[in-house]
């Protein structure tokens, strides 16, 4: 298909570009869209170009386009939708940019504002680009589908482009057979017209839903897949030469590195050739103009000139160089072992072991047998028809479930079985069993997926335990047998007799019932019946699991393993979480829990201890059933062996409102019940008392008399608002006074929860609860006892005045670019310290980085983009006190029904392999010391050297706000010299040399009051004055509120006025009347302010609780110390003299982009890590300063750059990315090394 012909399968075209016929359909086929919900869309201009407007919300804002829109679509066609958009502030991941379809059963097709495109057909296959994406720029985005060309391509599927460029390709293989059909299955659906009769613009198919909230522009639907350079034509057309050229130039024009060691590609043209480009150097006898380094004997400064054009228009881009000798390393960092800055968190890595993704069923928990005990169920209302009461409408049974062969001579009851032999009371535990007639044939495959493959692993001379539950009336035996899916023996056979008299018996325990495998497949266990036998929870274990012998890494393995006949976990996947030497270990989730809908799904502890046959199996939000027979006894023991103190999560009486928000929170006997799971769970792991307490006797009685080291435990999970609000203080003033009533002085720290992201409105409302700056007094709040809902009045801090002690689990799983540009995310987070400078823990910010994630599929650079954000955990370790990746496992499954991606660690029923983040993981964990050391760090900038310090000059200003300063006063922190004194009153100082900052709307000069900066709505008024020989200095200006909202900003740190540039740290004072706090801009950019769902404003996490409002017409002191005492320290504070506002306290050091780097020390090791993210090798010197290091290895973490963003690099064939390790050559106190691309390097050196 030539370019030039794809516009003739243009379905539709929606400019949006017309506020009277805002769905006019330009294409000329009459399918215009129709604006709908209760805010209908508008047309509005934006950043330069029109675009519909759609609100958000649920059902508000929104178009539906012709029921007929998609009628020629097909196999042999494929589709394509393209459109521009601008995001605004996104409620859920789920917003929709478009779908397609028929309801929310499908079929459908839609493309998420994460970017995830989806086609839809009983199952996802998806093109899941996983990002979260600036707010308030134009993106030109695309969702191409291909067909299968009734089976004649080698490759089809979705396919998602970002301006121009594949950010997630779903294409599926010819050779993937079932996958493959399924897409095939796919497009077969558009042959019903009904099938595709609901299609929206900013709206789901799920009623649950939000409708997308910001812009879009130039919507295009095309009868056609199309490729690469025609969607670039697409995006290209609807561009001017000079918006063009501009994109080219802000967004393609790229320069990993301003230091200059080897020759350079500089490239001709962008965006497929669409912008040509030329270049200048300054010095030619240096830096050619095609990139070649000449002769050079000293560091050189040298400016590169890009010239980028098209057609008539052009415009340059100037690029300040550095070129070096090739002897001179660019880059140094100095270790001081004499400036030992703080300790690190005893408790810093863990894991967080997570019922998803089918890791426990299947997964970890070693049974072979799916639904062994026929209990398999799906709730018959599992979704927001629950309503408000969280209330169940049953279950729909399935008890055979994994089980085929001669069903018809299978009889299931449900009266009679264990739950009576048992004595339980609870109809709904283990209920189910079946009565199987004489020479009948059963086959279970395992823990297959939907395409039902043989999923038994058997490994040739490895043995195989059997235990079943049977009775019969007459007597009759079981031959048992697994084979392979040509029904071909892989073990031996074995014979069980059953014995008469019709009374239940559990057979293989008092007499091992083996099978030995004979070869090394996957199979199928076939059970042939002589007689007719009644039977439950058939189980076949490996022998070869975790403890099964003496383990030499842990104490505990074989002793849990003998005392716990349920204690059966697979062993490749408990060393692979040994392996990643966890301090903690955190369970069981998760959403799962909280439970989703209904109050039945909540994971209850209870129901996870005991006998295996006794235990109440559960549906698992993530689409499978929980036996149970991973529970919580199996995890703590798994925690005991992994030498990690284990971290129980459980519901505080909210459920997941991810899901379930509309849900009133449990109040009356369902809270009670909650707050008791809690009190009885401390019971379980830590009483001694077996006589009194039936908690600790069951532990006893399970083979664990000892206690275990539970110290943490959290109450709630990605919870918000004022129902969690309600229940944390209620819950948290219950388990206190337990404690103290029963085990006094034991330490016990309760983590709470902020919600599901970063920086969204539920986190900033989250910490301001937990200050104790919740403003919301006397709320009444509804709950529910999960039959009735009822109100109660909630009175906020009636047991304590704040909850700062607890600590606060935050999650957020997120792109490079964020994870790279809040490395300092933690550096300006709460500290509190006493009149003595002394830190005051209890008052401190503490926080359990509990679920983080780069949101690349696993890529090379997603892990170094991770591993760049945890040098930050390290050096903020007095917050941050412990941190766990997630999820933490994912099963390949071949029909490709994913639950979450990316994850750490990768298996099937075979093996497991292991993901570039895990090994990132693995290295930061193990080589961690006890105390983090001070650094410098030295590079070069236009040719000289330069240290990196917190340096550069001051910035005074105001937005919506009318102010008068009155004096300004720099004074050096070391010598006590007056820097700089300016009283206004007089005018500018012309000595000063104060520049306005640009878009300022000017000033006046008042004798008494001093400078008056006037009031404007966008951008700040103010003046600047840059220095950058300036360091650790302090600030005080004296200045005050004549008119307006806002307040005042004192910027300190300032290296550059340009807004898209600048450098600088902003005390923002009453800043949009709402809040008091510190933006942090590196180069332009507020990092907090990234991707979708913040609502940040500045750094930290207690923006909201500092805010204490101004008054007009008082004179305040501004007072911002840059550097303090020890010189990295931010102090921020202002009084009117009477009165003293929250003295802000943060970490100071510059930010550090060349090579992210921590260095922690023990007694007998220094740990260096360095993460260089960009795609160019750096060579770099470590200088080891009052430190006697005798030698040490090197490991690293790399790969070839050409693969850096291929998604699950490593796969079971073969772990392309995994760390090597080599010798470190010392050279007197350093060692000089090239930090390959893309790479975490890190130096464990001995001490001598």
């Amino acid at each position: 298909m030539e370019n030039k012909d794809f516009n003739q399968y243009l379905l539709a075209r929606y400019r949006f570009d017309d506020a009277i016929h805002v769905g006019k359909d330009s294409s000329g086929n009459k399918n215009d869209a129709i604006p709908m919900g209760s805010k209908p869309p508008v047309i509005s201009k934006v950043n330069g170009k029109y675009g519909a407007k759609l609100f958000g919300g649920r059902a508000s804002s929104y178009f539906t386009l012709p029921s007929d829109l998609l009628k020629d679509v097909s196999d042999n066609t494929g589709v394509t939708v393209a459109t521009w958009v601008n995001f605004g502030l996104g409620y859920n991941v789920w917003e929709r940019i478009f779908d397609f379809g028929r309801n929310d059963r499908g079929p459908f097709m839609f493309l998420t504002r994460n970017l995830r495109g989806v086609c839809h057909n009983s199952t996802d296959l998806a093109a899941d680009a996983g990002r979260s994406y600036e707010m308030d720029q134009w993106m030109h985005v695309c969702m191409t589908v291909f067909g299968t060309e009734q089976g004649t391509k080698s490759s089809a599927g979705p396919i998602v482009y970002l301006n121009g460029e594949v950010v997630a390709d779903g294409s599926i293989s010819q050779t993937s057979s079932g996958t493959y059909a399924r897409l095939r299955g796919f497009f077969d659906t558009f042959y019903n017209p009904e099938n595709y009769s609901s299609n929206y613009i900013g709206h789901s198919q799920f009623a649950v839903d939000n409708d997308f909230c910001g812009y879009i522009s130039d919507f295009r639907v095309y009868g056609k897949a199309l490729e690469a350079d025609q969607i670039m034509d697409i995006m290209c057309e609807s561009l001017s030469e000079r918006n063009l050229v501009e994109l080219a130039k802000n967004k393609f024009l790229k320069f990993p590195s301003l230091i200059i060691t080897k020759d350079i590609t500089l490239p001709t043209s962008l965006m497929s050739g669409k912008v040509n480009v030329s270049w200048e150097s300054s010095k030619k006898d240096i830096l050619s103009d095609d990139g070649k380094l000449l002769n050079i004997t000293a560091p050189t400064a040298v400016t590169l000139t890009a010239t980028i054009s098209k057609g008539y228009y052009s415009t340059v881009r100037t690029f300040e160089m550095s070129a070096l000798p090739k002897e001179r390393p660019p880059y140094t960092l100095n270790v001081d072992g004499n400036d030992e800055v703080l300790d690190i968190s005893p408790t810093l890595y863990g894991l967080f072991y997570e019922d998803i993704n089918n890791a426990a069923d299947g997964g970890i928990y070693a049974e072979l047998v799916m639904n062994r005990s026929f209990e398999s169920f799906a709730y018959d209302t599992y979704d927001y028809r629950s309503g408000k009461n969280g209330t169940s409408t049953g279950k729909n049974s399935m008890p055979m479930d994994g089980w085929s062969g001669d069903i018809d001579c299978v009889t299931v009851r449900n009266f009679g079985g264990l739950n009576d032999f048992l004595g339980i009371e609870d109809r709904d535990i283990n209920s189910h069993y079946i009565t199987v007639m004489d020479g009948a044939v059963l086959f279970n495959k395992g823990y297959s997926d939907r395409n039902r493959r043989c999923s038994i692993a058997i490994y040739e001379d490895e043995s195989y335990e059997f235990t079943i539950w049977a009775r019969s009336i007459k007597g009759g035996s079981i031959m048992i047998q697994v084979m392979d899916k040509f029904c071909r023996p892989i073990t031996d056979t074995t014979t069980i007799k059953i014995e008469a008299g019709d009374t239940w018996k559990k057979y293989g325990v008092d007499k091992k019932i083996v099978l030995n495998g004979t070869d090394t497949k996957l199979g199928q266990l076939v059970m042939i019946f002589n007689g007719e036998i009644s039977i439950d929870m058939v189980s076949l274990m490996p022998s070869n699991v975790w403890g099964a012998e003496e383990e030499p890494t842990s104490a505990t393995a074989h002793t849990n393993y003998l005392k716990n006949p349920n204690y059966r976990l697979r062993r490749d996947m408990v060393e692979a979480m040994r392996d990643l030497h966890p301090t903690f270990l955190r369970f069981p989730g998760g959403c799962i829990s909280e439970g989703s809908y209904i109050w039945d799904n909540v994971y209850d502890w209870k129901d996870s201890v005991g006998p295996v046959e006794t235990r109440k199996e559960n549906y698992n939000v993530w689409g499978y059933m929980m036996t149970m027979g991973l529970g919580y006894m199996e995890y703590f023991q798994l925690a005991e062996d992994l030498n990690a103190t284990p971290l129980p999560v459980m519901a505080c009486g909210v459920l997941c409102q991810a899901r379930s928000d509309y849900a009133n929170p449990a109040g009356g006997a369902l809270r009670d019940k909650y707050i008791k799971n809690f009190t009885d769970l401390i019971d379980f792991a830590i009483s001694i008392d077996f006589e009194n307490n039936e908690w600790a006797r069951l532990r006893r009685d399970m083979g664990h008399e000892d206690p275990f080291d539970m110290h943490y435990l959290g109450v709630g999970n990605e919870n918000w608002g004022i129902e969690f609000f309600a229940n944390f203080q209620i819950f948290k003033k219950a388990i206190d006074d337990y404690m103290n009533a029963n085990y006094p002085g034991y330490e016990l720290h309760i983590l709470s929860t902020v919600g599901a992201q970063a920086d969204d409105k539920a986190y900033v409302e989250g910490w301001q609860f937990l200050s104790g700056k919740w403003k919301d007094t006397d709320a009444v709040v509804e709950f529910t006892d999960g039959k009735i809902s009822f109100s109660e009045k909630i009175t906020w801090y009636e047991y304590q005045p704040n909850y700062m002690e607890t600590i606060a689990d935050e999650h957020y799983y997120r792109s490079n670019d964020y994870l790279i540009s809040n490395v300092d995310r933690y550096n300006y987070y709460y500290r509190a310290y006493d009149a003595n400078g002394v830190l005051d823990d209890s008052r401190t910010s503490k926080v359990f980085v509990g679920e983080y994630a780069s949101t690349d599929k696993n890529t090379l650079a997603g892990a170094i983009a991770e591993a760049a954000i945890m040098t930050g955990f390290e050096q903020n370790s007095d917050v941050v006190r412990l941190a766990a990746t997630a999820p933490l496992f994912n099963k390949v499954l071949t029909d490709a029904t994913y639950r979450w991606t990316p994850d750490c660690i990768w298996f099937d029923n075979e093996k497991l392999w292991k993901t570039p983040n895990y090994y990132v993981q693995q290295l930061f964990a193990k080589y961690l010391g006890t105390k983090v050391l001070g650094t410098n760090f030295k590079t070069y900038v236009n040719g000289h050297e330069h240290f990196l310090r917190c340096r550069g000059g001051i910035e005074l200003a105001t937005k919506n706000a009318t102010i008068a300063i009155r004096t300004v006063k720099v004074t050096s922190n070391e010598t006590g010299e007056v820097l700089l004194y300016d009283d206004f009153r007089t005018g500018l100082s012309p000595e000063n040399n104060w520049i306005m900052i640009p878009e300022s709307n000017g000033f006046d000069i008042d004798p008494v009051k001093g400078l008056i900066l006037h009031a404007q709505t966008s951008g700040l008024n103010g003046i600047y004055m840059l220095d950058y020989r300036w360091t650790n200095y302090t600030v005080k200006v004296e200045a005050e509120r004549l008119s307006g909202i806002e307040g005042f900003y004192v910027g300190v740190g300032l290296d550059e006025s340009v807004s898209d540039a600048k450098n600088v740290l902003e005390y923002a004072i009453n800043y949009d009347g709402t809040a008091t706090g510190l933006k942090v801009y590196k180069d332009g950019i507020e990092g907090y302010t990234l991707g979708d769902y913040s609502c940040s404003t500045c750094a930290g996490n207690l923006r909201t609780s500092a805010f204490e409002p101004i008054k007009d017409n008082t004179l305040y002191t501004i007072k911002v110390d840059f550097g303090g005492a020890d010189k990295r320290t931010l102090l921020c504070s202002y009084t009117d003299g009477t009165t003293e506002s929250l003295r802000l306290h943060y970490k100071l050091e510059p930010y550090n982009r060349d090579i992210f780097n921590s260095v922690t020390k023990d007694d007998k090791h220094v740990y260096v890590k360095l993460v260089n993210t960009d795609n160019i090798e750096k060579i770099t010197k470590v200088r080891f300063n009052n430190l006697s290091v005798s030698g040490g290895k090197r490991i690293t973490l790399t790969g070839d750059p050409k693969q850096a963003n291929v998604p699950n690099i490593n796969k079971k064939s073969g772990e392309v990315i995994v760390p090597v390790e080599r010798e470190v050559v010392m050279e007197e106190n350093f060692t000089t090394m090239t930090l390959e691309p893309n790479s975490l390097t890190v130096l464990v050196m001995d001490l001598a």
